[in-house]
């Protein structure tokens, strides 16, 4: 590799392209590799993983010594969305990583498992989706596995809907009793869309999108307040061709009747006849609070900021999310031609605003220098004038001393040797006199 690539203290780090590290991957070893870029190789090796580089495996190198190494592999095509370019010193993703580690976990797990099995004793999981149905972690999406333990190490919540500390997840917002049931949603969705072949995956790093707002209550309504709820790191988009559409499934609020109870309002269609018997009083009132629906709703949305275009698919009985996927992917299907002409008109659109700020910006730039120039040429004028008298006044002042001198000369001895001395203090007084002084250091418009 070019030494250009090579990091230097004097200048920025190069961008490396997902064809120049696997090209330096199967020259040189990674630790040589990794030095180049003041990384450890681990760390690389993270890099390679998550831009979907192939790497040799471990011995490549001495089986290559005595003539026996594998072939070398293709380097497979970019997907849309992934990560094409790495900038040694920045962070990168770790979607990839989470997923090879979980399903090393659960080969870990099925080992366990079949000798727990064989002792005789009831054979768990790996995962569990709706219905206590088992979930494949190897046929899991990347996104979905291993993430329910972060979603429930979660902030305290006022509508039920989980707000997880970690940001790195797939864009989903449910309540805790529904989590199980909204993964396997998303799992289904992002199942059916990749058999469809469209991938599924988060917003590049730095991308130019954004996530679009989300109103968790299943009948808007206007408010004075923005309830804060979660939002990941990256956007989840799904990738029709090469038009991207944001997605968020989240299981929905509604307005219920509440009643207070220790510290806590507990929705009244939860309580029962003897609890509200026991709830009553001025010390348990009631009133209307946000709390979670039980039902899911997707909203997917243009994450380009010019296009403002969004949909809901709402449920309307829990459980069934699963019926609505085909229709959500035929519409998403429909209407991806629909925002890539949105999108090109919106570009045409700012390219248009762009030159007529740079036109604008330009005008402004011309109108700056000619009232420079104007207020050059008005400075310059004010300055010759002030060189010219005082020029006029060095000339008086001097003709003034030459005729005093003449005079001494009329005067006698005593008196001439008073008004000398002083014609020497006014001298001093006025000092040098240089008329040309003015001149110059006068600047012509076009100097200045």
């Amino acid at each position: 590799m070019p030494a250009s690539t090579e990091p230097t203290p004097s200048a920025p780090p190069k961008a490396i392209t997902r064809q120049e590290l696997y090209d330096l991957a199967w020259q040189e070893p990674m630790l040589r590799v990794a030095e180049r870029f003041g990384v450890s190789s681990s760390y690389l090796a993270r890099v390679f993983t998550e831009m979907r580089v192939p790497r040799p495996g471990p011995g490549y190198w001495m089986r290559r010594e005595f003539g026996k190494s594998p072939p070398t592999p293709e380097l497979p095509p970019a997907r849309p969305g992934d990560l094409t370019e790495w900038n040694p010193g920045t962070g990168v993703g770790t979607v990839v990583r989470t997923v090879a580690k979980a399903i090393r976990a659960a080969k870990v797990s099925a080992v366990a498992e079949n000798d727990a099995e064989a002792q005789g004793t009831p054979r768990a999981t790996i995962e569990k989706g709706r219905n206590g149905r088992t979930v494949a972690v190897s046929k899991c999406h990347e996104l979905l596995t291993g993430v329910k333990p972060h979603f429930l190490k979660s902030r305290n919540v006022e509508n039920d809907i989980l707000r997880p500390f970690k940001r790195l997840l797939v864009d989903v917002l449910t309540s805790e009793a529904k989590l199980d049931e909204a993964l396997d949603a998303a799992q289904v969705l992002f199942g059916a869309l990749n058999r469809r072949g469209f991938h599924v995956g988060f917003m590049p790093v730095g991308g130019p999108m954004s996530r679009a707002q989300v109103e968790l209550l299943d009948k808007p309504v206007k408010r004075d307040y923005h309830r804060a709820i979660w939002a990941p790191h990256r956007p989840t988009v799904v990738y029709i061709g090469d038009t991207a559409i944001g997605l968020t499934l989240f299981e929905m609020t509604e307005e219920v009747e509440t009643v207070y109870v220790n510290g806590k309002y507990l929705p009244v269609r939860d309580l029962s006849e003897q609890q509200l018997r026991r709830y009553s009083g001025i010390q348990h009132w009631r009133s209307k609070k946000e709390h979670a629906s039980g039902r899911l709703c997707l909203q997917a949305y243009c994450p380009s900021w010019p296009v403002k275009w969004s949909k809901r698919w709402q449920e309307t009985k829990p459980g069934t999310f699963h019926k609505m996927v085909p229709s959500i992917i035929s519409e998403l299907e429909a209407i991806a031609p629909e925002l890539v002409r949105q999108l090109e008109k919106a570009r045409v659109r700012e390219e248009e605003a762009r030159r007529r700020r740079q036109e604008e910006m330009r005008q402004h730039k011309l109108e700056v220098e000619r009232v420079q120039r104007a207020k050059n040429r008005e400075d310059s004028r004010h300055d010759l004038l002030a060189a010219i008298a005082s020029f006029d006044e060095a000339r008086r002042v001097s003709d003034y001393f030459k005729s005093i001198e003449v005079e001494l000369e009329r005067l006698p001895e005593a008196e001439s040797a008073l008004v000398r001395e002083r014609l020497r203090l006014a001298k001093e007084l006025v000092g040098a006199l240089d008329p040309l002084a003015l001149l110059k250091r006068w600047k012509a418009p076009d100097e200045r």
